[in-house]
Formats: structure tokens, sequence, C-alpha cells
């Protein structure tokens, strides 16, 4: 009797093992440091977009975007260029992404659309190809939201 009720345990703790995994990567953790947190907003209106660079922290990798909303579906396409130019003859370490979370807030803050890239530890080297991303997400149905970029990685 005592082998019968250990399976189910077993196979309960198995399936909390498997829920608690998937909540954390649901949750967009990374284990890498953030790097980059950004805020900022845009204008809701159909065909309006911004443009934003900014230095991913600890080095002299960039991350460049582009938002745009495009005018016929009510959907904003995020566009991510992830470049990495130091001097000639610089020895530099590898910019190693972990990962980034882009999420669209309403007016009053409110998540209205997320996505998360686990891209695995993605290898951005200096002075070499740069890394690019497109996203598509709804556009949330106001005069001004706010785009949240947060990028995980490290240098080494």
């Amino acid at each position: 009797m005592p082998e019968r009720r250990r399976i189910p345990t077993l196979l309960g703790a198995a399936v909390l093992a498997l829920l608690l995994s998937a909540l954390q990567a649901a949750a967009g953790t990374f284990e890498a440091p953030l790097q980059v947190d950004l805020a900022v907003e845009v204008s809701g209106r159909p065909g309006a977009g911004r443009t934003f660079s900014v230095p991913i922290e600890s080095g002299d990798a960039t991350v460049t975007g582009r938002v745009r909303n495009v005018r016929q579906d009510g959907t904003t396409r995020i566009a991510l260029v992830f470049d990495y130019r130091v001097p000639r003859d610089t020895i530099a370490l590898d910019e190693l992404i972990e990962g980034f979370e882009i999420t669209l807030l309403d007016a009053e803050q409110n998540v209205h659309a997320e996505f998360t890239a686990d891209t695995a530890l993605i290898h951005l080297n200096p002075n070499r190809a740069p890394l690019r991303y497109v996203v598509t997400l709804y556009t949330p149905p106001v005069e001004t939201y706010t785009l949240r970029l947060r990028v995980f990685g490290n240098y080494e």
C-alpha cells in the first residue's frame, strides 16, 4: 500500500516542478543582471512612432529601437537592433544577451501586451553583425501608451 501513495506524491511533485518552471519562464525571469530598463512614451495614433537608442550597461554595446503603430490593424511593430562597436585593436568582452522583455502599458500603466524573448545567451561580438528582432503586439486603445524594454545579459 505505501508504494501506491508514493507514486501520486512523486507525480504531484513533478507536476508542481513543471508548473513552477513554466510560471518562472512566463514571468520572464532571467538569471543575468538587468542591463537596460527603458520606458518610452508613444502616441497611440495610427501611423505614429518613436525611435530610441540606449547603451547596454557596463560596456559599449547599444540597443536601438523603432516603434511604429500600423495604420490598418491596431498593432504596434517594434524593431530592435543590438549592436556593439569598439575602436579597432581594442580588446573587448562579448556581450551575452540572455533575454529581453517588451511590455506595452496603457495610460494607467496596466499591462496591455507583452513579449518575452529567451535568447539562450546570444553572443553579441564586438564589431560583428548586429542582432535584429521584430515583434508585433496589439496597440493599447489610448492617446499615449508606454513601451517598456528590459534587457538582461552580461559582458564576458
